[in-house]
């Protein structure tokens, strides 16, 4: 069976699953989730080079899922602070160095949550860039509060020891 008949295949069986699965990290926002999806798909189709397998399609998938999920929400807290910049400078002289500043900072806490477990990273990106409280995140992930708070707590003070190292 060829890349494209294998991937065929998964959508026309997974597709339902995979929007649900990343609808429910996007806080439900189905237009979105199809789109993500929609992405997914067109670059497997289109990486002719690419070697897919049955038993690897499906993890491939869902990685990339995750993938473009983080990638989402760290879109959408640059756009969200160029919008505030934007209001807060209008006419003034922009200074760079801040904001170069919160993009390395913000790059050394993606690294940092990328070694955390994969739960315990979502929440606290769901808190940080989603702007969610512990409550939201809590029935949004449809886990326990207590839980929640926990592994956001966890999040927390991975963040704390990285900055304290970088000052």
């Amino acid at each position: 069976m060829t890349n494209r008949e294998l991937t065929e295949r998964f959508y026309s069986d997974c597709r339902d699953e995979l929007l649900a699965f990343a609808g429910s990290r996007l806080g439900g926002d189905v237009c979105l989730a199809e789109d993500l999806v929609q992405e997914i798909f067109l670059r497997l189709l289109s990486d002719e080079h690419r070697v897919i397998t049955p038993d690897t399609l499906r993890s491939l998938v869902y990685t990339m899922t995750n993938h473009l999920i983080a990638d989402h929400y760290r879109r959408l807290f640059y756009q969200r602070l160029y919008a505030q910049r934007m209001q807060a400078d209008n006419l003034k002289t922009y200074n760079i160095e801040p904001a170069v500043y919160a993009h390395d900072t913000l790059a050394c806490i993606e690294r940092r949550l990328s070694r955390l477990p994969q739960s315990t990273a979502e929440i606290y990106r769901l808190h940080l860039y989603g702007g969610m409280k512990v409550a939201e995140i809590s029935r949004h992930l449809q886990q326990d509060y207590k839980a929640v708070e926990y592994r956001l707590g966890q999040a927390r003070r991975e963040v704390r020891r990285l900055l304290r190292r970088s000052s």
